[in-house]
């Protein structure tokens, strides 16, 4: 009886791990620049992405090969769905601490947000039978 319960118990897998991919048209405004759009990723990133607790990982994919040379591809990766909802007021609260002066934080969203166009949302679940 022992040994069929401890089975049962190591049975039970961890819930998979869910995903948001977010295709963005990248657009090169007039007033823009390569250098500026790294510059204003990297502050994103550390002072937001890398401080968020409920993200495991994320990567931006820039266009590489292929017909549509516009795309541009973030993966993020949550432990649950739950989590989706949890680092997106996560990343408000990370916002405000790193731009705490409502103008500054206007003033870098206005400047990051002049890249990216369109975009489309999906949300993924990991598949746990061909885990590696």
């Amino acid at each position: 009886m022992a040994l069929a319960l401890s089975g049962m118990l190591y049975a039970q897998e961890e819930e998979p791990h869910v995903f948001t991919v977010v295709t963005f048209e990248f657009v090169m405004p007039e007033d823009g620049s390569s250098a500026e759009f790294d510059s204003l990723s990297v502050l994103w990133s550390e002072n937001v992405l890398k401080k968020n607790e409920f993200i495991v990982s994320e990567i931006s994919m820039s266009h590489m090969w292929g017909d549509n040379s516009d795309d541009f591809v973030i993966i993020t990766e949550f432990k649950s769905f739950a989590d989706i909802e949890k680092s997106q007021n996560r990343n408000f609260e990370l916002t405000q601490e790193a731009w705490p002066d409502k103008e500054e934080r206007q003033t870098f969203w206005n400047a990051f947000i002049k890249y990216f166009g369109r975009h489309s949302d999906e949300i993924y679940q990991e598949n746990t039978s061909v885990r590696n």
